[in-house]
């Protein structure tokens, strides 16, 4: 059987566990995939470990069963909230008698970069230069090979909190498993969503969850900001549940029904109720609530966009997914309107689960895959250190 990768993605509502392997035309072939709710994360604090370990036992298992493979270890996605973030200069002088830039200089460029406190409570998971002066000048790619007397440039620190790689961790030994790699879904996904030529300038991507929406800037291969908005898909429906008097199963029917800017030519809505009886609702009332809670959300990504030195008046390149509204249709045109610059929604063609909901899941699933290229499975562990990781993002800020 062709080596197995398995990951887990940690949602702020749901856990995924994926189970893929390459196919003979070097495509992604997903094995397995097991889903499960829990309790989720609000304000950077899990509501309920035991249940975040639970859904964990519950989607691997579901994943193995469907793959019919046994997982020895798995990689972890760390969502935005559970991490940190870094940015430093460091400053080096290239060792070659020729003063040419080696491999070996950004390396040093990197450890250099470090010369701060770490923050308390974190554990480093990446190294990524963000971009490079050589002798006063700057560069936006990597100066291997370039003669210089003075080597600088920006690194991007991204840290995971402690207290939640060590609930993972458990949840983990419970079944027998071990993580190999944690891996910052910000800094995945926006390698995954955002087009390499737009990352040459600061783009920014937008990851509406359930209760939480990411918001992250991407420069080169280099995350260089994040913030973490306390609002969701879960919002729209409670919002429609809270003004129409109805039940969490049905809000969230309505909100998945709507359809931004339609205009409906009957001005009632029937609502289903459980038990089999019907209300009706006028469509007006629905528009109201999810248009409203819609411009509540652009108006803070704004805010977050600028607080983070890419304001949108810059007109950076705006990425859109998560399974909160990107599945709603009309969403990001409504969302282009109240943001004032374009919006995409791109999600890569995948075999299975192809759409922007699994995005974050199978971001983490290619980034394991390009740092662990040709490793046997018992190696994968050794060949996943911080080192490794940081050569292979050196390689994909060049390519």
């Amino acid at each position: 059987m062709a080596q197995l990768t398995a990951v887990l993605d940690i949602g702020s509502s749901k856990v995924i566990c994926m189970i893929a392997g390459m196919d003979n035309r070097d495509g992604l072939t997903v094995r397995g995939a097991g889903v499960r709710e829990y309790q989720g994360y609000e304000n950077g604090k899990l509501t309920d470990p035991a249940s975040l370990q639970e859904a964990i036992f519950d989607a691997v298992a579901l994943a193995e069963g469907e793959a019919r493979h046994r997982v020895r270890i798995v990689s972890v996605g760390v969502p935005a909230s559970f991490t940190k973030l870094v940015l430093h200069r460091g400053e080096v002088v290239p060792r070659a008698r020729s003063r040419r830039i080696s491999e070996r200089d950004i390396d040093e460029l990197i450890n250099a970069s470090m010369d701060f406190k770490p923050p308390e409570g974190y554990e480093l998971i990446h190294s990524t230069p963000v971009d490079f002066t050589v002798d006063g000048t700057a560069h936006g790619e990597m100066p291997i090979g370039m003669q210089a007397e003075k080597l600088s440039g920006t690194v991007s620190h991204v840290y995971v909190e402690e207290n939640f790689k060590d609930t993972v961790a458990k949840a983990l030994l419970r079944i027998g498993l071990d993580a190999d790699m944690y891996i910052a879904v910000p800094l995945s996904e926006g390698l995954f969503v955002i087009p390499e030529a737009l990352r040459a300038k600061p783009a920014i991507l937008v990851d509406v969850g359930a209760k939480n929406t990411d918001v992250s800037v991407m420069r080169n291969a280099a995350l260089v900001a994040s913030r973490t908005i306390p609002v969701g898909g879960a919002h729209f429906s409670g919002d429609l549940g809270y003004g129409l008097g109805v039940e969490a199963s049905v809000a969230e029917t309505l909100k998945r029904r709507y359809v931004y800017s339609r205009e409906y030519q009957d001005s009632i809505d029937t609502v289903h109720l459980p038990g089999g009886e019907t209300m009706r609702v006028e469509h007006e009332a629905i528009r109201y609530i999810v248009e409203a809670r819609t411009q509540e959300l652009a108006s803070l990504i704004a805010d977050a966009a600028k607080e983070m030195g890419a304001p949108l008046s810059g007109k950076p390149a705006l990425y859109l997914t998560g399974g909160g509204i990107t599945l709603m249709r009309g969403s990001c045109e409504f969302m282009e309107k109240c943001l004032g610059v374009p919006v995409e929604v791109r999600m890569p063609t995948m075999p299975r689960l192809s759409t922007p909901n699994y995005a974050s899941a199978f971001s983490v699933m290619e980034f394991v895959m390009h740092a662990t290229d040709d490793a046997m499975p018992d190696e994968r562990s050794s060949r996943a250190s911080n080192g490794n990781l940081i050569n292979k993002l050196k390689n994909l800020f060049v390519n």
